[in-house]
């Protein structure tokens, strides 16, 4: 140890071998562990002894400092902390707990030894001494003195180490420490031996042996090396073709001789060939092997060959694999001791070994994959389990697949030997083992997928079926089953129409019910339905799911026609049940818009469908006074879809129903011939795509409502029919459709009218027949306004044939008004109204509406118009057609100059005099232009001119100064502009003139002149002799305000057009 002085053991004083081998050296060669002494030989004994210098720095002539010497001590070692210790107290708590065990013990076995009770004992259990009461106490004692030994002495050494630990916990502490230490230099010195050994054993094969040069040469070479011994090896004499056929056929015979005559084959071997030498046996959907014989009888054994497995997915045999090896070795075993019947028992258990082993890797590929989670395996002693579901609430369900050995229970053994082994499966269905089922599984193309989808599909068709059956015969319920795919597997459920119908499945990898198609009401349906599992909160689940279905899809769709629901807090289900005698399981009331508060339409759903119903209500709501069901048909029997153009057609039957009475009694009060007669109102489109509903149609005379006078011609037929059609968009007129035939004068002017200008309100067809389209307040009588519409034919036909001269598109008719197109995107209504005058309508982006009380006043003949005599116009139609149409350019134009700025309304300004003359006045710059239409020759054309150069009193007010100037920039740009010339329009010096569709461009190349010439803050003008001023700049949009541009409909009552503040309509100014 460093700093420790040892005596010199040498016999001449000297340091010996082992004193100068356990010093160290650093890696320069000198010494870190003290100094080396060396004593001269050559000098006494006596002489002291010399000291060399050491690495640490130690003087020559004298002892190195202790404090260096302490300096070079090793590191302290490695501490052990206290966690890794046992405990003392956790000692003597196991000690007292077994000694407490052993206590329990020692008396359970004193009270086992009970003295033998004798027949002269008392009844209190006292009776006379008995020597065996001795031997007992004496053994109870023994017991407890045993114990009380035992474990007095565990006490004492417990006592013993207290004392020792409190003593010596300090030299104990590092004892354990040292001992640490020692254990992990052994582990060290271990570890490394056995890297040693292993490196050396790796390197081994690293190792490049020297090559034979010379022999490899000559080998190569010649193809024989000299020195190589010869063995003496005879070769046998090549064997020629004709004599290997020769052997192999005698083979074949020696082989058939031996199986027909010596061998006893085993009948599961009866499928066998023999060629090329060896005999084939073959067992179908298993395997076949091959086998050898060398003799024609059994004196000799078999001797197997090859091995091939029939099945798929098999894997093949290699002849040097290690398999076959142990194979070949052990069926050759066989073939000697006990033949071919203990052959086929091996090699028949080895194949379905492997069958069941290869649905064990297939379950364990579908647990990485789409089955993860749902399924679980088990395989062992060649028996597989395999669980699904395991999510699945209630018992477990699972398949077995296993080698069963068919063996007879009372263990008879038939005439044809004893039962062969075979792999069979058993199905456990909710712990439950299912016997009377045909599993149908392949055992030839193995797939363990197939399998599980087979089981599971027998597994949900039984919970479908059983499902099917807890439904009643008024739900319509099918079940659709598939033999191997669960997915297919299907419970139908439908309620009414067929629309409304759910499919219940169940998911092949979770066992999870679901509904489809999905909807928002099918989760809480499919949560209820898994929580429970019972087929009748199925069937109540689902039937109540569908009921919930129709009321919604009634609620979502009356919402959308506007009906208001009745608040049904008084209305209990009982008296609905009792009103309409059916089992109600859903009822909605409703209020459509027009109806009065006691009188509802109501819903009713029930295990049939939905049946609709006019129920009048009593006076606080909370009774039924009647109940009148609405008669609901098809064309094909069943019930119309729930939408909304079949909500909008029930609530026209009701509301004809509850017409009836009054539509009645008012012809009967006018002493009218009426008659009502029920028939099925046929669909605007296909009967697949839309159901149709039972109305009414009342059938009145012609000549009772024309009251044509004596010596008239008729042009109607006798008879005409009325039908209802519900309200109209108002919800206080209810729309009427009256159907009739003209006679064939009429027919035919009519047909003129028709084929050109198609009727809204108003149709025709071929034979005269036609329909009108008629509106009367809800509750009145149809009959007086029919009169009026039947005077208002004729008018509709003169009107028809006026807008076919013009060449105009009749886009609608009716017999209140006429929509015709006389541009593109341009089209005019006029309404003939109840008086003499008529009315001229526009859109609310129509440029003419600019002018629209000169065009009314044309249309009324009460303004010449453009022209009276040119062009034909003989009225005021067509005087009002040709207004159109040569003022519709310079309207579309000003009309676009003005948007482009929003809110902008005097730069420019436009302003109307009349049909033929209009002023565009400017702020900034300021200057103001005249456009008028003047003839020319065989056309019309529009003369700009500009103001400037025009009088005082004939210009604007912002121009009639005398010190009015005109912007020089703006003179400059007007000069170059009136000296410009286009195909449609040319200057003219002091103006443009422009023919009718070449107004546009003009104007458009003018606005941008002008605006090219904008002045930031105003065009300063001279006033007198004082200072000169600012002109008003372009004033700006103010988002505050509405200024809007009324039209020419009503300028006192125009409303903005709605998204603009501004909107598009224009002030018609008349200046004299």
């Amino acid at each position: 140890m460093p700093g420790i002085l040892k005596m010199n053991s040498s016999v001449n004083g000297g340091s010996g071998a082992r004193d100068v081998d356990s010093k160290k050296r650093a890696h320069d060669g000198k010494m870190v562990n003290g100094e080396r002494t060396i004593v001269r030989k050559d000098s006494p004994a006596s002489a002291p002894a010399v000291r060399t210098p050491s690495y640490n720095g130690g003087d020559a002539h004298g002892a190195t400092p202790a404090v260096n010497q302490m300096a070079q001590l090793p590191p302290d070692l490695a501490h052990v902390p206290s966690e890794n210790y046992h405990s003392l107290s956790k000692l003597i708590q196991r000690i007292s707990q077994e000694t407490y065990n052993e206590l329990n013990e020692c008396l359970l076995q004193m009270r086992e030894l009970k003295p033998p009770q004798l027949n002269g004992n008392l009844p209190n259990g006292l009776g006379l001494p008995n020597p065996q009461d001795a031997e007992t106490s004496k053994n109870k004692k023994l017991l407890l003195l045993r114990f009380a030994h035992d474990n007095r002495a565990k006490f004492i050494k417990l006592l013993v180490l207290t004392e020792w630990g409190r003593k010596a916990s300090v030299d104990l502490s590092k004892l354990i420490d040292l001992f640490s230490w020692a254990r992990a230099q052994s582990y060290s010195q271990d570890r490394i031996n056995e890297q040693i050994e292993f490196m050396k054993f790796v390197m081994n094969d690293a190792r490049q042996l020297n090559p034979d040069i010379k022999t490899a040469l000559e080998i190569l070479g010649t193809g024989k090396a000299g020195w190589i011994p010869d063995m003496g090896f005879i070769p046998p004499p090549p064997m020629s073709a004709d004599k290997a056929l020769k052997l192999l056929r005698y083979m074949n015979v020696s082989l058939s001789t031996r199986l027909i005559i010596h061998e006893k084959i085993p009948h599961q071997l009866s499928k066998w060939r023999i060629e090329n030498g060896r005999v084939t046996f073959i067992v179908d959907g298993e395997f076949e092997f091959d086998l050898m014989s060398f003799v024609e009888d059994s004196s000799d054994q078999f001797h197997f060959i090859d091995m091939r497995f029939l099945f798929y997915p098999a894997p093949s045999i290699a002849a040097d694999s290690r398999f076959f090896n142990r194979l070949k070795l052990g069926v050759d075993n066989l073939l000697r001791e006990e033949g071919l019947e203990a052959c086929f028992g091996y090699l028949h258990n080895v194949t379905l070994s492997h069958k069941i082993f290869i649905l064990s890797t297939q379950v364990n590929d579908l647990l990485r994959t789409g089955w993860a989670g749902s399924l679980r395996s088990e395989f062992a002693h060649r028996v597989l389990w395999i669980q699904y579901w395991l999510n699945r609430p209630g018992k477990k369900s699972w398949i077995e697949i296993g080698v069963a050995s068919n063996k007879p229970k009372d263990g008879k053994v038939s005439w044809r030997g004893p039962p062969i082994p075979s792999i069979t499966a058993r199905w456990f269905r909710e712990g439950v083992h299912v016997q009377d089922v045909d599993l149908k599984l392949d055992w030839n193309n193995l797939s363990v997928e197939r399998v599980i989808k087979r089981v599971i599909a027998l597994h949900v068709g039984h919970l479908l079926r059983t499902t099917h059956q807890a439904f009643g015969a008024n739900v319509s319920a099918q079940v659709t089953l598939a033999d191997n795919e669960p997915s297919n597997c299907r419970l139908a459920v439908s309620i009414g129409s067929k629309e409304n119908t759910t499919s219940l499945s169940i998911e092949p990898i979770t066992g999870r019910y679901t509904l489809s198609p999905a909807t928002p009401l099918s989760n809480p349906a499919e949560i209820a339905i898994n929580r429970s599992l019972e087929p009748t909160v199925t069937r109540n689940t689902i039937t109540q799911f569908l009921a919930r279905s129709i009321a919604e899809s009634i609620q979502r769709y009356s919402q959308q026609l506007g009906w208001q629901p009745v608040a049904r807090q008084a209305l209990r289900m009982e008296v609905v049940k009792a009103a309409v005698n059916l089992n109600v399981l859903r009822f909605t009331l409703f209020w459509p818009r027009g109806w009065s508060t006691n009188t509802a339409l109501a819903a009713i759903v029930d295990a049939t469908g939905e049946s609709w119903w006019i129920c009048e209500i009593g006076e606080k709501g909370s009774t039924i006074v009647h109940a009148q069901k609405i008669a609901i048909e098809s064309m094909d029997g069943r019930p119309p879809p729930i939408n909304r153009p079949t909500l909008s057609r029930i609530e026209r039957v009701a509301i004809h129903q509850l017409a009836y009475s009054i539509t009645s009694r008012a012809l009967g009060q006018e002493g009218k011939t009426y008659s009502l007669r029920y028939e099925i109102e046929p669909p605007r489109r296909p009967a697949s795509l839309d159901g149709v509903v039972r109305g009414w149609a009342l059938h009145v005379r012609t000549s009772e409502l024309l009251g044509t006078k004596p010596g008239d011609d008729s042009w109607l037929e006798p008879a005409m029919q009325i039908t209802g059609h519900g309200f109209r968009s108002d919800y206080r007129n209810v729309w009427h459709i009256v159907t009739g035939t003209m006679v064939s004068e009429a027919a035919t002017d009519m047909q003129k009218l028709m084929s050109a200008s198609p009727q809204t309100n108003f149709t025709f067809s071929e034979g005269g027949k036609f329909s009108v389209l008629l509106s009367t307040p809800f509750g009145h009588e149809v009959v007086s306004e029919l009169k009026a519409r039947l005077r208002d034919l004729n008018r509709l036909r003169s009107f028809a044939t006026t807008l076919e001269k013009r060449k105009m598109l009749l886009k609608s008719s009716s017999l209140q008004q006429v929509e015709f197109q006389y541009s593109q995107g341009l089209s005019v209504k006029v309404l003939f109204g109840q008086g003499t005058d008529i009315q001229v309508k526009f859109g609310d982006r129509n440029p003419h509406n600019r002018i629209h009380s000169f065009l009314t006043d044309i249309i009324n003949d009460r303004s010449p118009g453009l022209s009276r005599s040119s062009h034909g116009d003989n009225n005021g139609l067509d005087r009002f057609c040709t207004s159109l149409i040569w003022t519709r350019p310079l309207l579309t134009v000003l009309n676009e100059l003005e948007n482009r700025t929003p809110g902008n309304v005097d730069n420019p300004a436009v302003h109307v005099h009349d049909l033929r003359t209009y002023r565009i006045t400017y702020t900034n710059p300021p200057c103001s232009f005249d456009f008028k239409l003047k003839p020319k020759d065989d056309r019309m054309l529009w003369d700009i001119e500009d103001n400037e150069g025009k009088p005082a009193d004939l210009r604007p007010k912002t121009e009639r100064s005398p010190h009015f100037k005109r912007l020089g920039t703006l003179k400059s740009a007007l000069q170059k502009l009136f000296r410009e010339r286009d195909v449609r329009w040319w200057g003219v010096r002091t103006g443009i003139i422009a023919d009718i569709d070449g107004i546009p461009d003009a104007l458009r190349r003018l606005n941008e002149t002008v605006i090219s010439c904008y002045v930031e803050g105003g065009v300063k003008q001279e006033v007198g002799d004082s200072a000169p001023v600012n002109a008003p700049p372009a004033r700006q949009p103010n988002n505050s305000s509405t200024t809007n541009r009324p039209n020419g409909n009503n300028a006192a009552n125009a409303k903005p057009q709605p998204g603009r503040l501004g909107g598009n309509q224009h002030d018609v100014i008349t200046i004299d």
